[in-house]
């Protein structure tokens, strides 16, 4: 099977409803995105966005539309991703540039944007084994696999996790500011680590190993 025909047979299964089929799309694509949205991030904002900022909502976007997608041949996934990618940055830039008038700014992703250190944080408390931690490679593979991991989960979840892990907030403001009781944050957060484990060991196999 050429790499053309391999691109074909996933865009047909993700839009079909295959999970993992999608996460492999999201995942190859991940480098040619992030580079996409970086050239057009405005230099005023990109000390507070990141192409990391609008990918993670980029993603979150595509797991819920994908059942709208209708394959149009084996480029067709790629300008679909990046059609929502513009609209996600136009969104933050539009809310930056609000909040700059306004003598303020828009907490992106709640606040703290991911950072490499965060995410592979999140990896190690999993203790999925995905990769060789020497490999940089390895690394920016399980970075990109955990961005998509997270934006696959259900948006309670994906909230919790990153409020909890990536924000470093304790419980009881993660409770207030969801208006959540404190244990209905520990449920989504022992769910949601548990459906993250999942998604990982489904992208672990298209991992580099060293």
């Amino acid at each position: 099977m050429t790499a053309e025909e391999s691109e074909i047979e996933l865009v047909q299964r993700a839009a079909a409803g295959e999970t993992a089929a999608l996460e492999r799309l999201l995942v190859a694509h991940y480098d040619r995105l992030a580079a996409e949205v970086a050239r057009k991030l405005p230099d005023e904002f990109r000390s507070v966005i990141t192409a990391e900022d609008v990918l993670q909502e980029t993603f979150a976007v595509a797991f819920r539309e994908i059942h709208n997608f209708v394959p149009a041949g084996r480029t067709s996934f790629h300008p679909w991703l990046a059609a929502i990618a513009q609209h996600r940055l136009f969104d933050l830039v539009k809310g930056q540039r609000a909040a700059k008038r306004g003598g303020g700014r828009v907490a992106v992703q709640g606040g703290v944007r991911a950072t490499e250190g965060s995410l592979l944080g999140l990896l190690d408390m999993l203790n999925v084994d995905t990769l060789t931690p020497s490999r940089a490679v390895a690394r920016q593979e399980a970075v990109q696999a955990v961005q998509v991991g997270l934006a696959s989960l259900k948006e309670d979840y994906r909230q919790a996790l990153w409020l909890r892990y990536i924000e470093g907030l304790p419980v009881a403001d993660i409770a207030a500011r969801l208006g959540r009781t404190e244990r209905a944050v520990h449920m989504l957060c022992h769910r949601g680590l548990r459906e993250l484990r999942v998604a990982l060991g489904r992208s672990s196999q298209f991992f580099s190993r060293g």
